[in-house]
């Protein structure tokens, strides 16, 4: 455990946000036999972008010269692609009547597992 906590916090931040995704479709997995599958789907959505996020950054802070417009590009392209997918979900759903993802859950979600992630940051060694 000790050697986890002594990576860097982009790798925490992705093992984190990877772990709470996996646990979060299990746990609402469940709905899909009930036919509410826009929530088990929106939460690998945004667990999916935060995850992916933190890839995007893991492997910029793995090159020699780290690059910050890339990190602040990632960080922005996350709340983008939150605020996209949280509008095409909704403009589906509310026109059209087609539910695929349910905006509410997949914003609700991305909250959820970005919090977590902030274990990794403020964690402290005893």
């Amino acid at each position: 455990m000790k050697k986890f906590w002594s990576q860097t916090v982009e790798f925490k931040a992705l093992v984190i946000s990877s772990l709470a995704t996996v646990v979060g479709f299990l746990g609402t997995a469940v709905l899909f036999w009930f036919q509410h599958y826009e929530i088990p789907l929106a939460v690998l959505l945004g667990g999916a972008i935060v995850a992916i996020s933190w890839l995007i950054l893991l492997s910029n802070k793995k090159d020699e010269k780290s690059k910050v417009k890339l990190d602040v590009f990632a960080i922005y392209l996350r709340l983008a692609l939150v605020a996209i997918f949280t509008i095409l979900f909704a403009v589906l759903q509310i026109t059209l009547g087609v539910v695929i993802i349910s905006p509410i859950f997949l914003v609700i979600s991305y909250f959820v597992i970005a919090m977590l992630t902030l274990i990794a940051f403020h964690r402290k060694d005893n």
